[in-house]
């Protein structure tokens, strides 16, 4: 009989084990879409990944028979049996901005979506929590990729890099379709996935207005829309030095724009505490 500690470490395990198998197939499939990207030894990634999913079945098994979940374990046998039967790196396109998923791993997902500690929802609160914390930390993510800090283009594409590592799409996608009568309106970083679009704003000098900045920002709320793909909003100020502007001057200047709910201000920089508004 399973102790309750021996089942919360088997659900991590079984957690762990897709997300990394969905790591893996996401670079060997999109790689050639990521800077450095080589694989050491051809083939490997996919035999490796052929025996992580076979690994990962007999988790899940394991999983659903302590749960004492008969009905439920046939089931899942039957439909990975058949799978396994087929090609097992079938895949399945269920985003068309996202790249393709593994069938088989998508399976295994619906059959864990039930119980809390896989829950999508969880997942995807804790998703933001973790988006939230590699945008505050943009100003270490500059400085040991040694960023020229020349221009916004320079610290974003530092950031989409790590971004990356995480979240599998963001990478991927140039645009989106905030299209306007007159104009497209294209944020610096997306993510499909997560469904968040993000605008940085660098401020370099004392001769750098925050109220234009928010401007220009209050410019791009009001047409960041009819897109569904994106609702939720960051806008990331980057001061290069705490002489330029105080965190406190900024959130306060943010609030009396008053910005639609679903932006959300975070503020970082080299010589700044990490801060951020309306998580």
């Amino acid at each position: 009989m399973f102790k309750q500690n021996e089942i919360e470490k088997l659900e991590g395990r079984i957690k762990k084990t897709l997300s990394i198998i969905e790591i893996e197939h996401f670079s060997l499939n999109e790689g050639g879409d990521v800077d450095d990207f080589e694989e050491e030894n051809p083939g490997f990634t996919q035999y490796w990944i052929k025996h992580r999913l076979k690994d990962l079945y007999i988790l899940i098994q394991t999983y659903f028979e302590v749960r004492q979940l008969p009905q439920l374990l046939i089931q899942f046998k039957n439909e990975l049996d058949c799978q396994f039967k087929k090609d097992i790196f079938e895949e399945v396109q269920t985003h068309p901005d996202a790249p393709s998923e593994l069938k088989i791993a998508l399976l295994f997902r619906r059959f864990l979506e039930a119980f809390s500690f896989f829950d999508y929802n969880i997942s995807e609160i804790d998703n933001q929590k973790k988006l939230i914390s590699i945008l505050k930390n943009t100003g270490h993510i500059v400085k040991n990729t040694n960023c020229s800090l020349d221009s916004e283009a320079e610290i974003y594409k530092k950031v989409k890099w790590a971004l990356g590592l995480y979240f599998h799409s963001c990478r991927l996608l140039n645009k989106a379709s905030f299209i306007q009568q007159f104009k497209t309106y294209h944020p610096d970083i997306l993510i499909p996935e997560l469904n968040s679009a993000i605008e940085y704003k660098f401020l370099k000098s004392e001769d750098d207005n925050i109220d234009n900045f928010l401007d220009q920002l209050k410019i791009d709320s009001v047409n960041y829309v009819n897109d569904l793909r994106y609702d939720t909003f960051y806008a990331v100020f980057f001061i290069k030095d705490i002489s330029i502007a105080t965190p406190e001057s900024i959130e306060l200047a943010w609030k009396n724009k008053d910005f639609p709910n679903n932006w959300k201000l975070v503020i970082t920089g080299h010589h700044i505490s990490e801060t951020t508004k309306n998580e």
